[in-house]
């Protein structure tokens, strides 16, 4: 069930308020829920993204990999820095404000079936060429006001064909990319990646 609703500046002033006091010491103000006032209103995706993976660079970790095809499942160990290559397709172009308000619409949500307040954008406009995403969702915790995860989709003609990229972005856990192929079949191909830094996550 999804209760619709426009978040009201007031809404936005408290939000950050309570984060500036209360900032849990494990995340970075990159995570926040709403660090601005900036009208039309654009989360700031890849400073989000960039915010974690700036954290996990001084994190003891070593990721693992996971593929899946159908129902094949592999892993295998990566270094840390592969977390950033793994994301890197996603963090460009920048998705904030400044470069996106001309581009995009924003709607924000109680989404009861997660419990997280979303917002959700997609284009008010045709993209030019150079920009390929299609469409991000930030889910919002209501009660700590913290982003919870993180969903992009990226749409390009690869070869003559449709191929979708979806990226899903757990914090501090984990992130996924989906690789979506619309051939000329049934069924499209479907693989996904998955790269896993809090292990102790099932």
């Amino acid at each position: 069930m999804k209760l619709f609703f426009r978040l009201p500046v007031f809404c936005i002033l408290i939000l950050t308020a309570c984060h500036q006091h209360a900032n849990p010491p494990t995340q970075s103000k990159a995570a926040t829920a709403i660090d601005s006032v900036a009208s039309p209103s654009i989360f700031p995706v890849t400073e989000f993204l960039l915010g974690q993976l700036k954290e996990i660079d001084s994190m003891p970790v070593t990721p693992v990999e996971i593929s899946v095809v159908d129902s094949r499942r592999d892993s295998v160990w990566r270094k840390r820095e592969d977390i950033r290559n793994f994301a890197a397709p996603f963090l460009t172009p920048v998705f904030d404000s400044a470069s996106m308000h001309d581009l995009f619409d924003e709607k924000s949500f109680m989404d009861l079936t997660v419990n997280a307040v979303t917002l959700t954008y997609d284009p008010k406009v045709p993209l030019p060429d150079s920009i390929k995403i299609t469409h991000c969702d930030v889910y919002i915790d209501p009660k700590t006001h913290q982003v919870q995860r993180v969903y992009m989709v990226k749409e390009d003609i690869q070869n003559g064909e449709t191929v979708t990229t979806q990226l899903t972005w757990k914090v501090n856990q984990w992130c996924s990319i989906r690789t979506i192929e619309h051939e000329n079949k049934t069924v499209p191909a479907v693989k996904e990646k998955i790269m896993k830094w809090d292990v102790t996550d099932p």
